[in-house]
């Protein structure tokens, strides 16, 4: 990460600047919520790839309770997007099948239920309450609200997962399955819960990022989940699970931020953020099944070793 940004920093006289942190750390928002709840998910070995869908129903979803008040409308997209998770990750529990291929049809079912809604126009909030979230766009120093949410958000939920009871079972299911059971640790309360976390982070991603723009449209945020995966896997996620921790993705998510800004700042296309991304993505992958090789391959030799 610090490698990224220096060599960008030396480049842009205005990527270190106070404006400049801001909108860095503005345009990490949606991506960073989001990466927490994937993390989570790949922590415990499984994986949510239905984000992006959740976070535009939430979005859709909270343009339509804005007439309740933001607060209201806030809560009630969090929590029904938490219950859609929960009842997610009970049935992949129940009826023990790869969250992969579950998660992929809760995306296109969200996706085409989001247009539905929509009635596939995008939704506005009424310009006569247009003021009203004025307040996610003020600046307190380099934060804003959206940016002050996520870095709490990192901190509670790492918190969480480090000191917490529900946090280790996590970490056991993800570390093995079979070790997890015979330690008596319960599969079905740490799939739930992650689940519920996951849809609940993107439901308030997505209508964070909605509301703060007054609009949300239903094909929106379909390429976060590409971010928020390479944010998880740089940030030291293991894609078998068990290892990490969320204090890491915070890490991977500033190296890409650090990277795609400082790529649009040159005036480079966007496609080439896109490239830029996906190339750190598969180098991280690689890289990481080069060290697994590497230590299989020491194990291997030391036990060769050993007297019979």
């Amino acid at each position: 990460m610090a490698l990224v940004y220096c060599i960008f920093a030396t480049r842009i006289p205005s990527y270190y600047s106070a404006p400049g942190v801001a909108a860095l750390l503005d345009g990490a928002v949606l991506a960073g919520i989001i990466a927490i709840g994937v993390g989570l998910t790949m922590i415990a070995g499984e994986m949510d790839l239905s984000v992006g869908s959740m976070a535009a129903f939430a979005g859709i979803l909270s343009i339509k309770f804005f007439a309740f008040g933001v607060t209201p409308a806030f809560i009630m997209v969090i929590v029904i997007c938490a219950a859609i998770g929960a009842v997610q990750g009970y049935c992949i529990y129940k009826l023990n099948i790869n969250s992969m291929v579950f998660t992929i049809g809760t995306l296109i079912a969200l996706r085409g239920l989001t247009l539905v809604m929509s009635d596939e126009k995008t939704a506005l909030v009424p310009f006569e309450n247009i003021a009203e979230t004025d307040f996610l766009s003020a600046k307190y120093l380099i934060f804003s609200v959206p940016s002050f949410v996520l870095l709490a958000l990192f901190l509670i939920i790492d918190l969480f997962a480090r000191r917490t009871l529900f946090g280790r079972e996590i970490f056991a299911i993800g570390g093995g399955r079979s070790e997890a059971r015979a330690a008596g640790v319960s599969m079905r309360r740490p799939m739930v819960l992650i689940f519920a976390m996951s849809a609940a982070l993107a439901g308030l991603a997505g209508s964070l990022i909605s509301i703060k723009n007054g609009s949300a449209s239903p094909l929106g945020f379909e390429a976060v989940l590409l971010e928020a995966v390479t944010a998880c896997l740089i940030g030291g996620i293991a894609l078998s699970g068990g290892r990490g921790s969320i204090l890491g993705i915070l890490i991977g998510l500033f190296t890409i931020r650090f990277l795609v800004s400082g790529i649009a700042a040159l005036g480079a296309p966007f496609w080439m953020q896109s490239l830029a991304t996906g190339a750190l993505m598969i180098f991280v992958i690689i890289s990481e099944a080069l060290i697994r090789y590497v230590l299989w391959r020491r194990r291997f030799a030391y036990s060769a070793r050993l007297p019979a």
